[in-house]
């Protein structure tokens, strides 16, 4: 006896259930998968916004915490330049005097554990009296924190540079010693170890998210503190003084007369390039504080910064965090939903629909 023909196959072999699985794919699946992209995409742009803005807050904070630094080591010099017993010595030097200004620049000195030496250099260039002996009768006359106080009048920040005295990298403060009449008598240099920079710029680490990092650049681009010394002092030269543009030679020659990098010249410095943060730092006014966001890499490489810039020197504060750090979320949403969209293809595929 012959079988009855099946009501549920239509005329070339799709059966009834099948249409009713497109359906729900048409009305259901499918714009359902739509929305889900176009909600995953604007959550992952609102993460990389908000990502973008704790960057640039703590970028700004800790810029401002370096300045402050700066204008305190600044003032301390001044400070001192203006003890009776530096002007008295400076205006009229004879053993008496130089012993009493001694005991005063030794107790500058001891103000903080960064301060290696403060000194007072006569108008030849020379060290003639510190709070460390041995640092007396240094020739000083090309370095730039003598120059420009003696010949301005203006008290001076400098650039690191290797101390030809302990031939480490300092960092150094200078002000004019002024008789009443408003002449110059002398300078006073304090010399700094960069410990304290380091500190401000190492504390950022991981700071607002895996894999945040910081750097402080100079004027020329040049890494002077990076968060990768953290816990890793002993390799920290091999860590800075990496520009992120090549440097100018005219520059180039300034810097190595200057021992900005001890015995290393400039053309022996190992470029890390960073065009976008280069555009992004040359955008911002010297002498005002401001800010600007930049990225650079690509994929899942691709990271978001802030390049803030200090007001007592034309220094730029950057952060920079992974982007995947904040979009982490929405990019797993995003696989996740390819995995279900695909997933459902296959039983489609499966179900003898093409």
């Amino acid at each position: 006896m012959a079988r009855p023909k099946s009501t549920t196959t239509s005329k070339g072999g799709i059966r009834f259930w099948h249409k009713v699985l497109a359906a729900l794919l048409v009305v259901g699946v499918v714009p359902i998968a739509l929305v889900s992209v176009v909600s995953i995409q604007k959550t992952r742009t609102d993460l990389t916004d908000l990502g973008v803005t704790n960057i640039q807050q703590r970028s700004t904070s800790t810029a401002a915490a370096l300045d402050a630094y700066l204008q305190n080591r600044l003032d301390d010099i001044v400070l001192v330049s203006r003890i009776p017993d530096v002007v008295r010595y400076a205006t009229a030097p004879d053993p008496v005097s130089k012993d009493a200004a001694r005991s005063a620049l030794k107790a500058a000195a001891a103000r903080s554990a960064e301060y290696e030496s403060v000194a007072v250099v006569d108008l030849t260039g020379k060290i003639v009296a510190a709070s460390i002996a041995t640092d007396e009768g240094t020739d000083v006359k090309f370095r730039q924190y003598f120059i420009t106080p003696s010949t301005t009048g203006a008290a001076y920040i400098s650039d690191p540079s290797y101390s030809v005295i302990t031939n480490k990298p300092a960092l150094f403060f200078s002000a004019p010693v002024k008789a009443a009449d408003g002449s110059i008598l002398a300078v006073v240099r304090s010399r700094l170890n960069l410990t304290a920079i380091w500190s401000v710029v190492e504390a950022d680490a991981n700071s607002v998210g895996a894999g945040a990092h910081s750097f402080l650049l100079d004027d020329y681009g040049i890494r002077l503190a990076v968060s990768e010394t953290k816990d890793n002092r002993a390799n920290a030269e091999s860590l800075i003084y990496k520009p992120i543009a090549p440097i100018a030679p005219d520059v180039a020659t300034k810097l190595a007369a200057d021992k900005r990098f001890g015995t290393i010249t400039p053309d022996k410095l190992v470029i890390d390039p960073l065009p976008t943060l280069k555009t992004a730092l040359d955008g911002l006014a010297r002498g005002a504080s401001g800010d600007a966001a930049f990225a650079f890499g690509a994929g899942s490489d691709e990271q978001r910064g802030v390049v803030t810039r200090l007001v007592n020197k034309p220094w730029g504060y950057v952060l920079a965090v992974p982007l995947t750090t904040y979009t982490k979320a929405a990019d797993n949403a995003t696989f996740d939903a390819a995995v279900r969209f695909a997933r459902t293809g296959e039983l489609v595929r499966r179900s003898g629909l093409r």
